[in-house]
């Protein structure tokens, strides 16, 4: 017995070591970093923003300039890029684009902050790096998301929080640097991202890891529902329901409370620091919750704990007062748009990988929707920050109308049951809807499965080969509902999605059928039904 727990042990440390390794998996942090510390954290400082618009002589029109325009271009490149798809394919089917999109983004890193004398050639810098951020990442951002949509959900629901958590030490690392040297790394992070984009991509084309997800004989419908979905634009966006909203709506007003720390207090990096720490924290606390156990990476578990977690940062400047308000409000700003961009980032992948989407589709919108809330942020901000400068209204003021927004927001997207629903009407799994639909019918009173109701005879014959083996064997409801999808050559990680369980339940389940059925290996399963 000894002996058996310690092996148990060592396979352990090697799944996790394997889990690990190669790197290069985690190379969507070096992404997600690039973008915290060029945008979101101010960790690389240069003439964008307040002091652009300070040189010029001030005004709303360049702070929205310095501040909109490299967003502007994200989300103009974005459309482009999920408009195109049917005419040019996916990013991925270029070769040439994994090495110009991450050179164009690394480019542009140093022009955004670059410093001459004359303000013209500034601005006219900043507008050619604003050009290629939003040609670059836009690519990347898409490219990085079609990898997610190829590997399994297993991997990508340990990818994405790794990657994110990775992220953030990068940023906390970027803080403790000052000048040029900051500049240098920052602009490196593209590029790593780029060739670790490369190597995965490679890696998931070689050993087609989506097949270990779906089923064989799910493959050919997974094609088919995407080249509807491709030829069918307006109908993705129909299926999102409010999801879109939804997102744009909270990008929106993480940019809106994390903007006013640096104006009422100023800048100091232990105080940033800190906040990155708190953010790694609040990062784990929501990728276990949404992965542990019966998973929970939708539109309305993001809500549930973003909602009441900005609606604290707002409540922090009524309670707290502009100076130690402003720094709570952001820190929850940067902690919620971490683990924002974490549940998203696994979101966009399950969306795609039901088939009602593209990856393109899927992740192109969804960054789209990102950006375009981020845009709006910006444009709230322009226009808020004088009347507060002035007096016309307090900060107060603006916090409490922000937290009736944000609530009425919420209130508006979880209604909707259609938003970026898995499962939707035309691409339920049929076998699984029949199974519950006879469920109580099926249920006799120690539990077993009995004869299949009279009113049955419209399901397939595999359905009805599926009930007789499972009334012969004695399977529960549940039992009945996992042997259905092992029978269609489903996985256990897709079992674990599908009925909405755990994995440790799922392979449960999955044993006892095995047990009941006399059978030892799934493909012995397989060919007692067929």
């Amino acid at each position: 017995m000894a002996e058996s727990a310690q092996g148990r042990r060592e396979r352990s440390l090697v799944e996790a070591v394997e889990r690990f390794a190669p790197l290069r998996r985690l190379g969507w942090a070096f992404l997600l970093a690039w973008v915290f510390c060029v945008f979101y954290t101010n960790a690389v400082s240069g003439y964008t923003g307040a002091e652009a618009s300070s040189l010029a002589g001030g005004g709303a029109g360049w702070d929205l300039f310095f501040t909109g325009l490299p967003v502007s271009m994200s989300v103009v490149m974005l459309v482009l890029i999920v408009v195109m798809e049917k005419r040019l394919g996916s990013p991925t089917q270029h070769a040439a684009l994994f090495w110009i999109a991450p050179l164009a983004t690394a480019v542009s890193t140093p022009l955004l902050f670059c410093e001459l004398p004359d303000f013209g050639a500034t601005a006219a810098l900043f507008v050619v790096g604003a050009v290629l951020t939003g040609f670059g990442s836009g690519f990347m951002w898409v490219m990085w998301g079609e990898y997610y949509a190829k590997v399994t959900q297993e991997e990508v629901e340990f990818l994405a929080p790794a990657s994110a958590v990775a992220a953030a030490v990068l940023v906390l690392m970027v803080s403790a640097m000052q000048g040029w040297m900051a500049l240098v790394v920052v602009t490196a992070f593209p590029l790593m991202s780029g060739l670790c984009l490369l190597l995965s991509w490679r890696d998931a084309q070689a050993r087609d890891a989506t097949a270990e997800y779906r089923g064989a004989a799910e493959q050919r419908a997974f094609a088919e529902a995407h080249d509807s979905a491709r030829k069918g634009l307006p109908r993705v966006l129909k299926s999102m329901g409010r999801a879109g909203f939804g997102i744009l709506a909270a990008c929106l007003f993480v940019c809106v409370e994390g903007s006013f720390w640096s104006e009422a207090s100023g800048r100091d990096a232990t105080a940033s620091q800190v906040t990155l720490v708190m953010s790694i924290v609040f990062m784990l606390m929501v990728g276990l919750s949404a992965t542990a156990g019966p998973r929970r990476v939708s539109l309305s578990f993001l809500y549930r704990w973003m909602c009441p977690a900005l609606v604290v940062g707002f409540a922090a400047f009524i309670v707290l007062g502009e100076s130690a308000g402003a720094y709570v409000a952001y820190v929850v700003a940067i902690a919620a748009r971490f683990a924002f961009c974490l549940i998203t980032q696994m979101y966009f992948a399950r969306y795609a990988v039901q088939g009602a989407a593209t990856p393109v589709q899927s992740y192109g919108l969804g960054w789209i929707f990102v950006h375009l809330g981020d845009l709006l942020g910006v444009v709230a901000l322009v226009l808020v920050e004088p009347g507060v400068a002035e007096g016309a209204f307090s900060l107060e003021q603006v916090a409490a109308v922000s937290i009736t927004l944000l609530v009425s927001a919420t209130m508006f997207v979880l209604s909707d049951g259609r938003a970026f629903a898995f499962g939707a009407a035309g691409n339920e799994d049929v076998a699984l809807r029949d199974a519950r639909s006879k469920r109580e019918t099926m249920e006799s009173d120690d539990g077993s499965v009995d004869e299949a109701p009279s009113g049955a005879d419209d399901t397939d014959e595999l359905t009805a080969r599926i009930l007789e083996l499972a009334r012969r064997g004695g399977l529960t409801p549940r039992e009945t509902e996992v042997f259905d999808l092992l029978a269609r050559g489903r996985s256990i990680p897709y079992v674990r999605d599908a009925l909405v369980i755990s994995r440790e339940t799922a392979a449960t389940h999955a044993k006892h059928v095995y047990a009941k059925l006399d059978v030892h290996t799934r493909q012995e399963l397989i060919d007692l039904v067929h």
